[in-house]
């Protein structure tokens, strides 16, 4: 036993709980750098105060010695920062059971073998009881790799996310017919909302970050006021499920797409409907924004693709060529060309002012999912049912490389804000970090379901992923060695 939890056991319940509150800030006053890392090394500390006060006020300990003015030698910020990252990465579970908390310690540290680390993972494997059994090899992911926090709340498959323009926060949609807003530092589950009637299919934050734009299967969109999380705007004029939706560069306006085979163009101040368009044969799956948010591309069941004069609601081109539906597109950031992904296993690459087809990308064997366009427009990159992504130059329509490692279609793709580096979501349950310049996958992480979604973050470190189990992934890739 510790002389802290033998100093703790003759205090009262109620000096007890407030030694637990306050003492890491006591000390972070004092400038007692040496006393707060030995009491946050403390298996029996971090024991107590967990279960008097909770995962998140513990993690805040960490938070606290990190950024206040404490002097703390090289190595012991290290071990902080892996104690921390380990009660964060299994924060989910001690949510709901404190008493995992030594087993996901040892599972998590014990294979870093610094000293300190060492006594903690001593301290958590003692506090059991001996007839307990432990694995013969970790059997978690290690402290501060792979996921940084997984957050538990919906009742179902998370079927989109989205990351706030400042990065500070992340919104998830879901099957259970709500989305919610999380805190992307902390992990914590900020606002539920709710008052879709079906699955919440797509989610779109505006560029402010105040408001947020929901499209259902209840064939309707909701405008959401992200800090209170009530309710703004009802959007009702779709017939069938809307799929997607898409905010104008100047949040003023909006573009849904639906299975009643428009797009709509709404008024984000007032909610009201400003035009209907009308073309398309068949459901409207995807759509995209230019740059300057005068035109829009959408893309259908009916194997084409059309260019819309937001302003209007004019149809410009119709652009053929797909053999079967298509499933994506995305605009280059100068708004010139667009890329499109389909079922018929190619992408094709538009002239977006004539409509000419410039390239068509072949060689993926199956259906193409999704498509994402590096920042400087100049590369490409596809996820694919036939189990790979493919590097493409936009230029001359090459395929550069091919990214082997998933064992089951690839869903969802999303580049980095430098375009050196993409994540992979997959249906083989598993996220992939990949390295563009040499094509090699440098991380992996597993989740507990089919993965339907993922994005960077603005700082091109924090990722957000949801999977069909119901949870909300944070992973942050510092770190991870790209080999360059």
């Amino acid at each position: 036993m510790s002389n802290f939890k033998e100093r703790l056991g003759k205090l009262s319940p109620k000096k007890r709980l407030y030694a637990l509150e306050t003492l890491p800030g006591h000390l972070v006053e004092s400038v007692q750098g040496e006393r707060l890392h030995q009491l946050l090394t403390d298996f029996d500390f971090i024991e107590a105060k967990l279960d008097a006060v909770g995962v998140q006020a513990l993690i805040d300990d960490y938070d606290l010695a990190r950024v206040s003015d404490v002097l703390l030698a090289e190595g012991q910020a290290e071990t902080l920062k892996l104690i921390q990252g380990a009660i964060r990465k299994s924060a989910h579970i001690l949510d709901k059971d404190k008493t995992q908390l030594a087993g996901h310690l040892w599972s998590r540290l014990v294979d870093f073998e610094t000293p300190e680390i060492q006594g903690v993972v001593k301290q958590a494997k003692q506090s059991r009881n001996s007839s307990c059994l432990w694995p013969l090899k970790p059997n978690l992911e290690r402290a501060n790799e792979g996921a940084l926090r997984t957050l538990v709340g919906h009742s179902w498959g998370v079927t989109a996310v989205a990351i706030a323009p400042d990065g500070k926060t992340a919104i998830s949609a879901s099957n259970d017919k709500t989305l919610k807003i999380w805190d992307t530092e902390t992990g914590c589950e900020l606002k539920t909302l709710t008052g879709h009637s079906k699955s919440v299919y797509a989610v779109a934050i505006a560029p402010d970050g105040k408001t947020a734009i929901s499209a259902s299967w209840d064939e309707t969109l909701k405008i959401w006021d992200t800090e209170t999380g009530l309710e703004l705007k009802t959007l009702t004029g779709h017939t069938n499920l809307v799929y997607a939706v898409a905010i104008a560069p100047d949040g003023k306006t909006a573009i849904s797409a639906s299975g009643d085979h428009t797009l709509k163009i709404w008024d984000t101040e007032t909610g009201s409907e400003l035009k209907t368009l009308s073309g398309h044969s068949d459901p409207v799956t995807a759509v995209d924004l230019a740059p300057d948010g005068k035109t829009a591309i959408s893309a259908s069941w009916d194997h084409t693709l059309k260019i819309w004069d937001t302003e209007t609601g004019r149809e410009l081109k119709t652009l053929t060529g797909h053999s079967y539906w298509v499933t994506a597109v995305a605009i280059t950031p100068d708004g010139k060309t667009a890329i499109s992904a389909s079922g018929d296993r190619t992408l094709k690459i538009w002239d977006t002012e004539t409509g000419s087809e410039l390239k068509t990308l072949t060689d993926h064997s199956w259906g193409v999912n999704a498509v994402a366009i590096a920042p400087d427009g100049k590369t490409a990159i596809s996820a694919s049912y036939d189990e790979t992504l493919k590097i493409w130059n936009t230029e001359t329509g090459r395929e550069l490389k091919t990214l082997t490692g998933h064992s089951d279609r690839v869903k969802a793709v999303d580049l980095a804000p430098d375009g050196k580096t993409a994540i992979s979501a997959s249906d083989d349950r598993t996220l992939k970090i990949w390295d563009l310049l040499t094509g090699k996958e440098v991380a992996s992480f597993s989740g507990e379901g089919a993965f339907s979604g993922c994005a960077f973050a603005p700082d091109g470190v924090t990722v957000v992923a949801g999977d069909l189990s119901g949870r909300v992934h944070f992973l942050r890739l510092e770190g991870v060695s790209s080999g360059r």
